[in-house]
């Protein structure tokens, strides 16, 4: 009988809404796990919302602060579905920051505001490895407290460029993207708890989401103060890159049922040449396309709901780009390593840029690397791949400044000297990001080792080495 009655009250009142039927009779009939399809099914339903948010409550018809309160309302309300209790981590980061930017300085507020949202992240990460098996993911605040962070820094560091800096020490982003006000409250609570975006991004400014809310965004892009808040619903970026997030879900499945990540560590797969070629190469579709997945799925949703608007091609046609995450034909094609962290999880590359980059006088590449780490938790596993991607890119800069010059005579050697670049980059980031999925030092250096650590010898001697070096 206490085992019963302690099992009963392991349920939460959420469990008790009708939604939990729906719940369970997806995971029973798929096989996958609750808290997984609890996140998918709502992520559908945020479809319909995003529908009704389009078009009965658009700026034209509506007041901007019913606009806010809808969005935060129903964000809140599916948060707690999907997290329960745990939105109360997402409040508290919340509102702490709020409160730092309503009696800081605007000088300092960005100071403050960073360090104490990487702090309460940092401590939340640790209390998650303490109370779960480690290594093990579910579905839980984390995600969405890692977006939190991106949003409050954001509105920090664009208040701090509005009021404490001169005009003409800001770049172009900074000068676009600051504020002069600090939002309301209601403002607040709908630039962060958003129903579209708060459970899987992507993140994207104040600027844009208060221009998104007023319709005053989508005129500034067009340069039209009529035709941006009378367009047609956005049905092809909606279905479009839904088909995609499908394709790639296919993918996952199809290789799958042969393959398993896990086959990265097996000597039986990577200690001979020919058979470890082709594993890293299948392992790209289970590591890879995941994020995909989720990232075109969450472009659409946020499409659905309006934002992404940004302006129109030559043929007059709608761009909806604006808060797209998954740059796959950068990512997969991409010509060097840093292109291809900037078309990684597009938006958080932009916020690392835009926060950390651009801001940092020493080390701003392996800086924003370790800052990255520290970002997603405390698993080993980011560190050393993060910080190799930041030398990465420093040692790809010095081999760029001294190679390249000779492969420019001829249109045939600028191509061999891309094709170089390329399948260097892709061994790069094979090497990389393969230890994210095991997460501990053991089995990274253990995946590394079918390497023979030779990328990593590599890029340290390039990076220590004294030629290549910018002139002054």
């Amino acid at each position: 009988k206490d085992r019963e009655y302690a099992l009963v009250v392991q349920y939460s009142a959420v469990e008790m809404w009708p939604l939990s039927y729906l719940f369970e009779g997806v995971a029973n009939y798929t096989g996958f796990p609750l808290d997984e399809v609890r996140l998918v099914v709502l992520l559908v339903l945020t479809y319909p919302l995003g529908f009704l948010f389009f078009h009965a409550l658009s700026p034209k018809h509506v007041s901007t602060t019913t606009r806010h309160a809808y969005s935060a309302g129903v964000g809140i309300a599916l948060g707690w579905i999907c997290i329960e209790w745990q939105m109360i981590l997402l409040f508290g980061l919340v509102g702490s920051c709020y409160a730092l930017l309503l009696l800081l300085p605007p000088t300092v507020v960005q100071r403050y505001t960073m360090w104490w949202a990487m702090a309460y992240l940092s401590v939340c990460n640790v209390y998650r490895i303490l109370s779960t098996p480690y290594g093990d993911y579910t579905v839980d605040f984390s995600g969405p407290l890692m977006i939190q962070v991106t949003r409050v820094t954001y509105v920090a560091f664009a208040f701090h460029d509005g009021v404490a800096r001169r005009e003409a020490d800001l770049n172009e982003g900074q000068k676009q993207q600051k504020v002069k006000v600090r939002p309301s409250l209601l403002e607040y609570m709908s630039y962060t708890f958003n129903f579209h975006s708060l459970l899987v991004g992507p993140t994207y400014t104040l600027r844009e989401h208060l221009g998104f809310m007023d319709g005053s965004y989508q005129v500034r892009v067009s340069d039209d103060p009529v035709k941006p808040l009378n367009m047609a619903y956005p049905y092809f970026a909606v279905l479009s890159k839904l088909a995609y997030a499908v394709l790639c879900v296919v993918l996952m499945v199809g290789v799958g049922q042969y393959f398993s990540i896990e086959n990265l560590l097996d000597p039986a797969y990577m200690s001979s040449f020919p058979s470890m070629p082709i594993t890293v190469f299948f392992a790209e579709f289970l590591f890879y396309y995941r994020y995909y997945f989720i990232w075109l799925l969450a472009e659409s949703i946020n499409n659905a709901a309006g934002l992404g608007f940004n302006g129109y091609d030559k043929s007059g046609n709608p761009k909806w780009d604006l808060v797209n995450n998954a740059g796959v034909i950068g990512t997969q094609f991409s010509p060097n390593i840093r292109a291809a962290t900037t078309n990684w999880n597009t938006t958080v590359s932009m916020w690392l840029r835009r926060t950390v980059y651009e801001r940092l006088q020493f080390s701003p590449a392996v800086m924003t690397m370790t800052v990255c780490a520290l970002w997603h938790g405390f698993y080993p596993a980011y560190y050393v791949s993060f910080i190799f991607i930041g030398l990465s890119i420093v040692a790809a800069r010095k081999l760029r400044r001294l190679l390249r010059p000779y492969f420019q005579s001829s249109y045939y050697l600028a191509r061999f000297y891309d094709l170089l670049t390329h399948l260097s980059t892709r061994v790069t980031l094979d090497f990389a990001m393969f230890v994210l999925p095991f997460l501990t030092l053991e089995k990274a250096l253990l995946y590394w080792s079918y390497w023979y650590y030779i990328p990593l010898i590599l890029v340290c001697v390039v990076v220590f080495s004294p030629f290549g070096e910018k002139k002054e």
